[in-house]
């Protein structure tokens, strides 16, 4: 089927699924959302029982509920403490969430969740799905900064529903309810020629009508040679009571040194961005809801394996060098219907998503999924439960299925009990298939990756108090991953099916909040270990994956307005990487620590931030070295009316 005839089709069920359509190709419901718009649903039975025993802003509402597993939260009010400003370095404290960078400030990020790929790794923004069918690599490239998150959601763990293989991030930007404006403006300067200037608006009524955006500039010289980059965002969103629409752009240049190879180290990537997305959803009283979304996302990308035609020394490139371009559209449609009552909700839709890509490495390609689900839930005094299925059409690998059943129970007060089993799948990326450099040579035979989990969790929540627990085993089969002989002189890396790759693993937190002089307290601790046979080869992913994690968080008041945050991490990370002189190491445990000082009133903020403050030597990628210090200043003012 060629490809205009197969966009012929996704337009036609585009209309045929109606207008307004809806933008996430998933019944997001992290946290007591409604399904697919990031905006809290009160209307649900389930969300009003909750909301009896939540208070905003406080870690134990964090740490919890879609009402069937934990979801761990990251609050605006926790990163206007935390010396952040881009949603890479918020992920970085985020228990059991390996943040892979590849440079700082976000320029290539690619997040993984209980040893799992950042392939598998579901990316939406306020439940729009941002995944990008390229490359993992480029799906966290959404113009959104620090400043403009209301919370990140993390779903850790397999979920049939929204057909997250490993996790999910969902990333919440700021919203409001009362009447008025307000204007806050950021510039943050430091180390390195560092400058990153964010200045954000928003309106709002008060009848339902909301508009806010934002536009940023981040750029450095870099820390080492060929790690500068350059950062443009700007995003808008706005909504009238059931209708929310937001659109968004990108442009990024990055110094790539040893991106992909300790061989070239004068690499260079440039990527453009632009997506938007039209989202409805209205409830009746007698029980009735409808939620439909539209979307569609862009992204170009100029990969330079000799940046402007060089290789470090200024060499020219060989002759038969060129660079690596590709254009990858993304559109997607979805609408749902459920009926509830006080005790049980009936939910049915289905979603279309069309994938396309023109590259001069790749080739072109299309490929069309449809996904069609239904669910069960209940709702029984402390309990709830959720049953459902859904089946799964894709061009290019034919009919599969995913299914999922979920429990959870309040026995006391504060306290809930979480059991889920679910099942998904995740196709293959076009890099997977078919991309083929001086470094990397795919394979089209690649097969989707399945995979099984199981969990047990818990949480419990009173006053100043919280903590929660979670154990999980996931059976993988058909595992995606990159490998390549251990010997520097080798330096292709080929895509394959690994055909067993299980992770089992553990998390807990436990913390204190709330207090006059101590805001937080928080001990964090992950644990993974994957198990898989490479026959003696390297790993670029499946094997190469953190198996221990723990934070130390400490927020606290000072005197008067004066406060500080400080944060404490433990790493210690498997596989083998490639280090600067070309030699084959294992990872090396790394202890970071971060701190903020700050002075603050309701108008101004004023921070000194310090990243890596131990001076610590560490890779998070073969060859591709972290910085060892990053001190900055920040300066904040808020306008309200």
């Amino acid at each position: 089927m060629n490809r205009i005839k197969r966009r012929q089709i996704v337009f036609g069920l585009l209309i045929s699924l109606g207008l307004p359509l809806f933008a996430n190709t998933e019944t997001t419901d992290f946290t007591g959302v409604a399904e697919g718009t990031g905006v809290p649903d009160t209307t649900d039975v389930r969300y009003r029982e909750l909301d009896e025993v939540r208070v905003e802003g406080h870690k134990g509402e964090g740490l919890a509920v879609s009402g069937y597993r934990l979801v761990a939260t990251m609050t605006a009010e926790e990163v206007q403490l935390l010396p952040v400003t881009t949603v890479a370095d918020v992920l970085q404290y985020i228990p059991g969430v390996d943040v892979r960078q590849r440079g700082a400030s976000g320029v290539q990020m690619d997040p993984s969740i209980r040893g799992g790929s950042a392939k598998q790794v579901k990316v939406l923004l306020n439940g729009i799905d941002m995944t990008d069918p390229q490359t993992e690599h480029y799906s966290m490239d959404i113009p959104v900064d620090a400043l403009m998150i209301e919370r990140i959601e993390v779903l850790q763990g397999t979920n049939y529903a929204i057909d997250a293989f490993s996790g999910a991030i969902n990333i919440v930007t700021k919203g409001d309810t009362r009447d008025r404006l307000r204007v806050t403006g950021q510039m943050t300067a430091g180390e390195y020629g560092l400058a990153n200037p964010v200045l954000m608006g928003e309106w709002v009524n008060g009848e339902g009508l909301m508009v806010k955006g934002s536009v940023s500039y981040n750029g450095s010289e870099g820390y080492a040679s060929n790690t500068d980059y350059h950062i443009v965002n700007a995003y808008v969103q706005t909504g009238y009571k059931d209708l929310d629409v937001q659109a968004g752009a990108q442009m990024k240049n990055a110094g790539a040194n040893c991106f992909y190879s300790t061989k070239y180290p004068n690499q260079f990537d440039a990527t453009r961005t632009v997506f938007g997305s039209l989202a409805y959803r209205h409830r009746w009283q007698s029980g009735w809801a409808i939620g439909a979304n539209a979307y569609y996302r862009a992204h170009y990308d100029r990969f330079e394996l000799y940046r402007d035609g060089k290789d470090s020394k200024g060499v020219p490139a060989p002759d038969w060098y060129s660079p690596n371009r590709h254009w990858t559209h993304t559109a997607g449609a979805h609408v749902e219907g459920s009926w509830s009552n006080e005790w049980s909700k009936t939910m049915a839709g289905a979603d279309v998503r069309d994938e396309y890509i023109r590259s001069s490495n790749i080739g072109e390609h299309n490929r069309l999924q449809v996904r069609y689900f239904a669910e069960q839930r209940f709702y029984w005094r402390g309990l709830s439960a959720a049953v459902g299925g859904t089946g799964i059409w894709n061009s290019q690998f034919g009919h599969d299925w995913s299914v999922g059943a979920n429990i959870g129970y309040e026995p006391i007060h504060g306290l809930q009990l979480f059991a889920n089993v679910n099942r998904a799948i995740r196709v293959p990326t076009f890099t997977d298939l078919y991309y083929h450099s001086a470094t990397q040579q795919a394979d089209s035979l690649t097969r989707p990756e399945k995979a099984i989990q199981v969990e047990l969790s818990a949480q419990y929540s009173k006053g100043h108090w919280y903590a929660s627990v979670a154990g999980y085993y996931r059976w993988g089969r058909d595992i995606i991953d990159w490998i390549k002989e251990p010997n520097p002189e080798v330096v292709v890396w080929r895509s394959m099916n690994n055909s067993t790759v299980n992770a089992a693993g553990a998390e807990a937190t436990v913390g204190v909040q709330g207090f006059e002089w101590i805001q937080r307290v928080e001990l964090s601790y992950a644990f993974c270990d994957v198990a898989a046979d490479a026959g003696g080869m390297m790993s670029l992913y499946v094997l190469d994956y953190l198996r221990h994690k723990a934070t130390l968080r400490i927020e606290h008041k000072i005197y008067k307005g004066f406060g500080a945050s400080w944060a404490l991490s433990f790493r210690k990370r498997e596989g083998e990487y490639t280090s600067l002189e070309g030699a084959i190491e294992t990872y090396k445990p790394v202890w970071l620590l971060d701190g903020s000082v700050y002075w603050r009133n309701a108008f101004i903020k004023v921070s000194i931030d310090a990243h890596n403050m131990a001076n610590q030597l560490y890779y998070d990628f073969s060859g591709v070295v972290q910085p060892r210090h990053w001190v900055s200043a920040t300066m904040q003012f808020n306008i309200n009316k």
